[in-house]
């Protein structure tokens, strides 16, 4: 696994909670931003972020000192410290419905490389992270879980349009599928949350926390 210093970072999912992920990110390590949608990707990379998260100035100048916005896969392939922030919206049975998950995590697993981490903010159920993504990333990947890749879970906390709470101003749980790796993803988010962060007993527990909220 990586020192701190040398993570370099992939958002997967550029929308209200991975935009400002990757801005805060950039200021401190190599950080790409990927979604799917082309069109997406456009507006940002033109410096307009649509969902106002994101005012024109930081992102512009976030684009200015280095961060990159992809549609394009290749363009995280050196990526060590993977960030799932793709959405789970909400079936009519009131179930999460996990396909975006399932499709990052099938997308992701060809690309990971032993030593890599791959941490999800979307909203989940307690379990989800090892009991559904994590068997996708493992066949999808033909690496095995926690001897070559890890993984670690911090729910997403933002508020849409709520510009006093905003990613940096509010405490972040975290969590690792080892103790090793809880203490990395825990210091990451640290260096970028002016609050600080908590740091959960388990991946589980951090998931639990999301769904109590």
């Amino acid at each position: 696994m990586q020192k701190l210093k040398d993570s370099k970072i992939a958002i997967i999912g550029l929308g209200y909670v991975g935009l400002p992920l990757a801005v805060e990110f950039s200021r401190k390590y190599s950080t790409v931003g990927f979604d799917i949608n082309k069109n997406r990707v456009n507006e940002l990379n033109h410096g307009t972020d649509s969902t106002l998260e994101v005012d024109d100035k930081s992102l512009k100048s976030a684009l200015d000192n280095g961060l990159t916005l992809s549609n394009d896969l290749e363009s995280i392939t050196s990526s060590n410290v993977f960030i799932v922030t793709v959405p789970t919206p909400i079936n009519k049975d009131k179930t999460p419905d996990l396909k975006p998950l399932d499709k990052a995590s099938e997308m992701l697993g060809p690309l990971l490389k032993k030593g890599d981490i791959v941490i999800y903010e979307s909203t989940t159920y307690p379990g989800c992270t090892e009991e559904f993504c994590v068997p996708i990333l493992e066949s999808s990947s033909n690496l095995i879980y926690n001897e070559d890749f890890f993984c670690g879970y911090s729910p997403e906390r933002i508020n849409p349009g709520d510009k006093k709470n905003t990613l940096t101003k509010i405490v972040k749980v975290t969590s690792g599928s080892t103790p090793k790796v809880a203490q990395f993803v825990n210091e990451l988010y640290q260096s970028i949350i002016e609050v600080g962060t908590h740091l959960a007993s388990s991946m589980a527990v951090a998931e639990a926390s999301k769904a109590i909220e």
